[in-house]
């Protein structure tokens, strides 16, 4: 399947990433998240024994998936997939409900108990509507995070995330596992095992419901004996 044109990419070259982690901190400034929730993380790896070990890195973020199971999966309609390919996460709509997270192939969203929503990477859109670069880009001081407004990428990476029109795609050095990342990428479809754990997750909520018309119902009737 190729891409259509004008859909935004960001691409990580990994032989260029130094750990300075300005991305990240970008990232924490631009979407003003809580201590302990990062939407972009980086992470290192070592490999070989000493006294030649190789370190090596790794910025990860949202896939922004061509056809996001998180957003099939949400129920208030909280991510939304755009014409541009990004998924964005509208938090004024977001309940909490964590089936973003039993969706996701990739476990990207995460809980923030401080707002009681979940929370991941909407690409900056705010910044991008705008035309700004996502603000993990803007300050990646070695271009190791590129950004692509039109879609379209100089050479052909044939690399992590590109055959699968995922919308962050990794170029990267050693193999894929290497770098955490699931080995071959998986699909992002709904399973019958997930929609039943929806439909279980369900369950507590509308026993709930049925507890509080039964208490609303007694209290009505108590007042008409009175």
């Amino acid at each position: 399947m190729s891409r259509e044109k004008k859909e935004r990419l960001i691409v990580f070259y990994a032989d260029r990433c130094i750990q300075c982690h300005s991305c990240e901190v970008a990232c924490q400034l631009e979407n003003n998240t809580p201590a302990g929730i990062r939407l972009r993380r980086v992470r290192n790896f070592e490999k070989g024994r000493f006294p030649e070990v190789k370190k090596f890195y790794i910025s990860s973020a949202c896939f922004h998936c061509n056809s996001p199971a998180c957003a099939s999966a949400c129920a208030v309609g909280a991510l939304v997939k755009r014409s541009d390919g990004t998924v964005n996460h509208l938090q004024h709509r977001c309940i909490g409900c964590g089936y973003c997270i039993q969706a996701c192939p990739f476990k990207v969203p995460q809980f923030n108990p401080a707002q009681n929503i979940m929370r991941k990477c909407s690409f900056c859109t705010q910044r991008i509507d705008r035309g700004r670069l996502p603000a993990c880009v803007a300050k990646c001081t070695t271009k190791a995070l590129v950004y692509h407004p039109e879609g379209k990428i100089p050479i052909e990476l044939q690399d992590y995330g590109e055959i699968e029109n995922l919308h962050m795609i990794y170029k990267l050095v050693h193999k894929a596992e290497e770098y955490g990342l699931p080995v071959p990428v998986p699909l992002n479809t709904t399973t019958e095992n997930q929609l039943w754990m929806w439909l279980a997750g369900l369950l507590p909520a509308i026993g709930m419901t049925f507890v509080l018309i039964r208490m609303a119902q007694k209290i009505e009737g108590d007042k008409g004996d009175e």
